[in-house]
């Protein structure tokens, strides 16, 4: 049975053009290089996205596209070490992509970012595209991750805002363990803030230690079971997207 997936870095290009011409789906993984509390690497992001596409491509169909590590984290820009691109360069780096592809013969691509800042220029990006490429695109960010986390043991800082806590700091523990510091793990709930949600006081300027929830209760098995779930989640809607079969059994061959 032909691979059903492809590592576009790893790989000749006549390997890409006969994937393609097979399969003309990617998966773009899209990352960060931000702060993440105390005890997990600035590269959270990256890593828990390259994963995840891996494991994607795996259940799914698509030529994986390298993982890119930095993203839109204006937020975190007083921090050291904390890397951002501007809203527009973002955009345009997306659309640049997206227009390499089309050369290429994709006709679908699915853009996966694990950083909670990116869905924004995504969106904008893949608008502006419509007028200029073919492929049709797919944007995902932990899709139904309250359900997913519904056995969590905190709450999270806010519904859709969270970082570095019981969620991210689970999956990594999962994922890369020896990055992980859990004796430096705290737990921090910033107050609500107006001035981050109506002015420009970034998310970074409520915070002592980086960390927005609770990342001392977070564990291996449950970044294993959350792991998969969202993986889970993101085929079914891409296989739905692609018009494939729900049923793995019925993978293409």
């Amino acid at each position: 049975m032909t691979e059903n997936y492809i590592d576009a870095a790893t790989t000749t290009w006549q390997q890409c053009r006969d994937f393609l011409q097979r399969y003309p789906f990617a998966i773009l993984p899209l990352g960060a290089t931000e702060q993440h509390g105390p005890h997990l690497p600035q590269n959270t992001d990256s890593l828990i996205a390259e994963a995840m596409a891996l494991q994607v491509g795996k259940q799914s169909l698509g030529m994986i596209l390298p993982t890119i590590p930095i993203g839109y984290s204006w937020v975190w820009r007083d921090y050291p070490g904390s890397l951002t691109l501007s809203f527009d360069t973002f955009r345009s780096m997306i659309k640049d992509i997206v227009l390499s592809l089309d050369r290429n013969g994709c006709q679908a691509l699915l853009i996966l970012t694990t950083h909670g800042a990116n869905p924004q220029p995504i969106k904008y990006s893949i608008r502006e595209l419509v007028d200029h490429s073919s492929i049709r695109i797919l944007r995902v960010f932990y899709p139904n991750l309250s359900q997913i986390m519904a056995d969590a043991d905190s709450p999270t800082w806010r519904p859709t805002n969270f970082h570095a806590e019981e969620f991210e700091t689970s999956l990594m523990l999962h994922l890369h363990p020896h990055l992980v510091d859990m004796t430096r793990a705290v737990c921090e709930y910033p107050p609500h803030s107006l001035d981050y949600e109506m002015s420009a006081l970034p998310m970074g300027a409520l915070s002592q230690s980086g960390v927005f929830g609770d990342a001392t209760v977070a564990t291996a098995e449950k970044g294993e079971r959350w792991f998969n779930a969202c993986v889970t989640n993101i085929v079914k809607v891409w296989r739905v997207f692609l018009d494939l079969p729900s049923d793995k059994s019925n993978q293409p061959s």
